[in-house]
């Protein structure tokens, strides 16, 4: 009898054994399939990292011509961002131009952006003057030189004969000078300085907390910028390699020497100033942490990514960051200014969003084993990235696609809206559709963070989106005017035409139906087909704005403003723009009335067929490419170049997409056509460099030229995956793909899905001068090939 109990017992402690063995394991197989080891690993993966990439990133291509772009020395998607900013008020976007005086060095910016500043806080700035004469209200400098690497920074301060030498950690800017001899060298932190255009953005208050012959740590607090959003803390510790001789703090430029604390506010300046004699030792080096949590985790991050001062170690560990990277994408190909420009692009597409895990002051969130779900900020903004640089993450950088979407979802949880914009901790601005549920349904479709991300509560989000009017939230979230939408199928125009900023109804009406085309591909995939059925039939509200018997230019049919009692203003002229304050949202009538990318099929249709159809693109393109007809400046017209590939002429979309990129980005600081708005003009310039451009919010990618003999993307990094695009007999001249095949089968369609490629693939393509007369027009049977999907395929 006992030894049966025994025998039982045993037999079921063998059990619970197995089964938790078997249950761990289950475990550890998801998360490896998923791909994802969200934030703990993404540094730490096994990769054969191409060195010397860094030479062919140049940060300062964009920095002329409107691109906006920071140039200074920053880790990918770091948090700190650490730079110089000039009084030029017209550019000083991102802190840097080329002209203007150097008014303060600070940790926080933007890349590449339009509308108002954001950020240029917590600045620490050095001089050479006795300090009873030191002028705290006019204390800036001319550049007497300058020089941009990638994550390096040098220039020098003429009034003060300082050289000063930047580079960064990934919370941590760190700060080099070289003074000359005198026993008056000053290091003044001013926590009032912030890049300001005299709107929303300002300093409300702040204060230094303790000061030492070593040390300042103290706190700024901000608000508004380019989002309006609200107030927001930065903590900050900067720590210095040499004691200094005194120290000091000010409020309204009055200095208190020995003082070591100070608070203030009401537009006052404050800070604190230390005071080093350089008559023997000329370089003082300060690494400055910066946090959103507190003064003691930003002297921890200084501590832990600087722990020795050692300058030449940190710059090349940002390099090495980058380095890594960049190495996701390898490119062949025998022109090294080419090359410049794929990487430099290529690279700033990672300046922006910022990661902030761990530095979240408002909420903490865990997934279901314990690590932080990661905190992404500065979506600046997802209404310029979704079409092109977040379809981008999903081939090189996977894994932080997902982190992002996993932000997102979190944000939602929290604040009841995922942001189309947000910068500072807050939601702000939504210049069109609900562009989050964009990146959502993309992912969903491409089967990536399958394992990762909340499922459930990511098609909450997107529901929510698409049914709740957030009109108490004003511009800052969600669909405005949803309710407009889902009953007339149209946001109405204003009688008297102007409308506020951002309000924009019909491009809004646009760009919800292709929100809700995402969700009803997402629903289809998730087999909730009632949900699939409604947004697949709300996704053709934008057919309610068109207006056939519009003519301009000999073409026939318009998007037009229509109100609200049904009749349409005939008397819009389609080649109008002004700004955000008409229907049309940054562009004109003409533009938009092309920008229906999830169904062109109908938009041909509508237009007259595909002879009509094509002679609206040729006359499009036939006025150049910052025009009112299309604007390759601004991301609506993104997608237009692609169009003929739905006529079955994939050889004239070449032939735009080449003279674009030869015409309008180059290697110099003016080198792209505007704004680079967080890196989509880059990832627009990657995508066709490679000779693919994807179908956003879908997983759809058009085949058009490749610049490279051959262009590899490492889709996953454990285990290593690969997807390849060879251009065979490629030259200058042989730019039209003759046939192609993925893994050694024949393709004749223009197109491909995300999982044709995503086991691993090489699509190969022969090159020649002339265009084929079978490749993308005839399939092996001689019958016409399948054009890229639009949701009107399914009504027929």
């Amino acid at each position: 009898m006992i030894r049966r109990k025994r025998k039982r017992i045993f037999a079921i402690l063998l059990f619970l054994i197995f089964a938790l063995v078997f249950s761990l394991k289950i475990n550890f197989i998801i998360e490896w399939y998923s791909g994802v080891i969200s934030n703990l690993f993404t540094d730490n993966y096994e990769l054969d990292v191409l060195k010397g990439l860094a030479d062919l990133v140049d940060p300062t291509i964009g920095t002329e011509n409107g691109g906006h772009v920071f140039n200074g020395p920053c880790h990918p998607y770091g948090l700190v961002k650490v730079g110089f900013d000039t009084n030029n008020l017209h550019d000083f976007h991102a802190g840097y131009t080329v002209d203007g005086r150097i008014m303060g060095i600070t940790h926080l910016h933007v890349s590449g952006t339009g509308g108002e500043p954001k950020y240029g806080v917590i600045s620490q700035y050095p001089v050479v003057m006795p300090l009873d004469e030191l002028n705290l209200h006019s204390y800036s400098s001319v550049r007497s030189f300058e020089k941009f690497e990638l994550g390096y920074a040098k220039f020098g301060l003429k009034s003060y004969d300082i050289m000063v030498e930047l580079t960064a950690g990934r919370r941590t800017g760190f700060h080099r000078y070289t003074f000359p001899p005198s026993h008056n060298a000053q290091v003044i932190v001013d926590l009032s300085h912030i890049l300001t255009q005299g709107y929303g953005s300002r300093w409300i208050n702040g204060a230094i907390y303790s000061v030492s012959y070593n040390q300042i740590k103290g706190i700024g607090q901000y608000t508004g910028g380019w989002n309006n959003g609200g107030p927001y803390k930065v903590y900050f510790c900067s720590q210095f390699d040499t004691n200094a001789t005194g120290f000091a703090t000010f409020w309204d430029g009055t200095i208190t020497n020995g003082s070591t604390y100070q608070v203030g506010g009401n537009d006052f300046s404050l800070g604190a100033i230390l005071t080093f004699d350089t008559s023997r030792n000329p370089v003082i080096q300060s690494r400055v942490g910066i946090s959103f949590i507190s003064a003691d985790q930003a002297c921890k991050s200084a501590e832990t990514e600087v722990p020795d001062f050692d300058f030449n170690a940190t710059q090349q560990s940002v390099v090495d960051a980058w380095e890594r990277e960049l190495s996701r994408i390898r490119i062949d190909g025998e022109s090294t200014d080419l090359q410049k420009i794929f990487y430099s692009s290529l690279y700033r597409t990672m300046i922006m969003p910022s990661d902030r895990t761990g530095e979240n002051p408002n909420w903490s969130s865990f997934d279901n084993y314990g690590r932080p779900i990661p905190n992404y900020d500065d979506f600046y903004a997802l209404w310029d990235t979704f079409r092109t640089t977040n379809p981008l993450f999903t081939l090189f950088q996977p894994e932080r696609a997902v982190d992002i979407v996993r932000s997102l979802i979190d944000i939602y949880e929290h604040v009841g809206y995922m942001p189309d914009g947000r910068s500072g901790m807050y939601n702000g601005i939504t210049q069109g559709g609900s562009n989050a549920d964009m990146l959502v349904a993309e992912l969903y479709l491409k089967k990536l963070g399958m394992y990762t991300i909340n499922w459930k509560l990511a098609y909450e989000a997107l529901l929510k989106d698409a049914e709740v009017d957030p009109w108490e939230q004003g511009l800052y979230e969600g669909r405005l005017f949803l309710s407009n939408y889902k009953e007339i199928g149209y946001i109405p125009s204003p009688v008297h035409r102007r409308t506020a900023y951002a309000i924009n109804p019909c491009s809004r009406t646009l760009e919800y139906s292709a929100n809700d085309y995402s969700i009803a591909l997402m629903a289809k995939a998730m087999k909730k087909h009632d949900d699939y059925v409604k947004y697949k039939t709300r996704a053709r509200n934008w057919e309610n704005l068109w207006y056939s018997n519009k003519t301009s230019q000999g073409v026939k049919g318009f998007i037009l403003p229509r109100f609200l009692d049904g009749t349409f203003d005939t008397e819009w002229e389609v080649l109008h723009k002004n700004g955000g304050e008409t229907p049309f949202y940054e562009g004109t009538s003409w533009e938009y009335s092309l920008d229906v990318p999830h169904d062109v099929k109908r938009l041909i249709s509508l237009s007259g067929g595909p002879d009509a159809f094509e002679k609206r693109l040729d006359k499009t393109f036939s006025y150049g490419y910052l025009s009112s007809f299309y604007n390759i400046g601004n991301e609506p017209s993104f997608f237009h170049a692609c169009l003929y590939h739905f006529i079955g002429k994939q050889y004239k979309s070449v032939d735009v997409i080449r003279d674009i990129l030869k015409k309008h980005f180059n290697s110099d600081r003016g080198g792209i056509p505007g704004n680079d708005d967080s890196g989509a003009m880059g990832s627009w310039f990657v995508f066709h460099a490679m000779g693919i451009f994807p179908l956003a919010g879908q997983d759809i990618y058009l085949i058009n030229s490749p610049h490279f003999n051959q262009s590899t993307i490492i889709l996953s990094v454990s285990p290593i995956i690969t997807f390849s695009i060879k251009a065979n007999n490629l030259s200058d001249d042989n730019i039209y793909v003759q046939s192609a095949k993925i893994n050694g089968n024949e393709w004749h369609k223009t197109w491909f899905r995300h999982s044709d490629i995503a086991s691993g693939a090489v699509l190969e393509l022969e090159m020649g001068n002339k265009v084929s007369k079978t490749w993308g027009v005839v399939d092996v049977d001689g019958n016409p090939i399948e054009y890229p999907p639009s949701l009107s395929d399914d009504l027929e």
